[in-house]
């Protein structure tokens, strides 16, 4: 869930990989592996992609709707 989520919040925003990356301190490679199920991000590296998007990182993960 966390991947689908991740994709349809930086969707939602008109955010590219490249800019969400940069906007959580991370890198686009990152981005796409974490959109693609093919990683998991770190707890640090989950609480800054939550903050760069302004949703909780229990929404992200799927432990909440909202």
């Amino acid at each position: 869930i966390f991947q689908e989520r991740l994709l349809l919040a930086r969707r939602r925003q008109a955010l590219t990989q490249a800019t969400l990356a940069a906007m959580a301190n991370l890198f686009k490679t990152d981005i796409s592996k974490y959109e693609r199920g093919q990683s998991m991000p770190t707890l640090p590296r989950l609480v800054r992609l939550a903050d760069a998007l302004h949703l909780s990182t229990d929404y992200l993960l799927g432990r909440c709707e909202e």
